[in-house]
């Protein structure tokens, strides 16, 4: 969602807040049961459970919409869905709007665009097989969401799963002919890689064969080069920062240089066709 679109999408919210109040404070009772009116009530946290909250990170208000108005719009769509007291809607409508201008529209208007840094990241299903696209589909869909860790994930398995699909189309066979070869090199950047593989299939593959390794391995056959290895073992590294709890949080514009990386490198290489 652009700028434009959460502004007019707040504003929205303010204004149905301020019928609705008008509408509660002419109703006789000391209850709310109008179809009508509670319907209103539902709708305009709806709109900000569903438009506006999830776009809070992007937009410097997730702090507080995480914990005051993800509060109180709980609160006002609990009183939308039963007969409730007037005076609860009352001070729930008015502790929502009270500075919702200055807390949430302010804060949005002042922000800068930061998901536009995501903005290119559906280039990346350009050249994706429509299995590939399952994966990445939901790493586009977490990323949109703010999750950005499950994102990383997820758009690293679709790499993964088209070096597998490469390996197989050229053989196991010689896979395991490559890896044997580099176990027996004893200077320069290979010396160090001191495994070698009996697959016999591609399970045997996804199973027993390490990322990490794999990655070697698909350097030593010239299907990426030395530069390539070493920017999608960053790659690596952050799926697995984002897999596991710890400090090194995934921000956005670690993923989108993964999204890049993996798209120019892996998606768009043609020795991965």
């Amino acid at each position: 969602m652009n700028k434009e679109t959460l502004v007019a999408n707040i504003k929205e919210i303010d204004e149905n807040l301020n019928g609705l109040s008008k509408d509660v404070n002419v109703s006789v009772g000391k209850y709310i049961s109008k179809k009508q009116t509670m319907d209103d009530a539902e709708r305009i946290a709806t709109k900000w459970f569903e438009l506006v909250e999830p776009c809070s990170e992007h937009f410097g208000f997730s702090a507080i919409a995480e914990s005051k108005y993800h509060k109180l719009f709980e609160q006002l769509l609990g009183l939308s869905l039963k007969q409730s007291w007037k005076l609860t809607y009352q001070k729930t409508i008015a502790a929502i709007s009270e500075k919702f201008k200055e807390e949430i529209l302010l804060e949005v208007i002042k922000s800068a665009n930061k998901i536009s840094s995501f903005a290119n990241l559906p280039n990346i299903l350009e050249t994706a097989t429509e299995t590939e696209k399952e994966y990445l589909n939901e790493a586009l869909g977490c990323a949109k969401s703010s999750y950005l860790r499950a994102s990383m994930v997820l758009v690293w398995c679709a790499a993964v799963n088209r070096m597998h699909k490469t390996v197989e189309k050229l053989g196991i066979s010689e896979f395991n002919k490559k890896s044997q070869e580099m176990k027996k090199i004893e200077t320069g950047r290979f010396k160090r890689f001191n495994k070698s593989y009996e697959l016999v299939s591609v399970s045997d593959l996804e199973v027993t064969v390490f990322d990490n390794d794999l990655l070697w391995v698909l350097e030593y056959w010239n299907l990426i080069d030395a530069n390539q290895h070493d920017r999608l073992q960053i790659c690596f590294t952050m799926r697995n920062n984002a897999a596991h709890p710890g400090d090194a949080t995934i921000t956005e514009q670690n993923l989108a240089s993964a999204f890049s990386d993996i798209k120019t490198m892996v998606f768009d290489n043609p020795n991965f066709k």
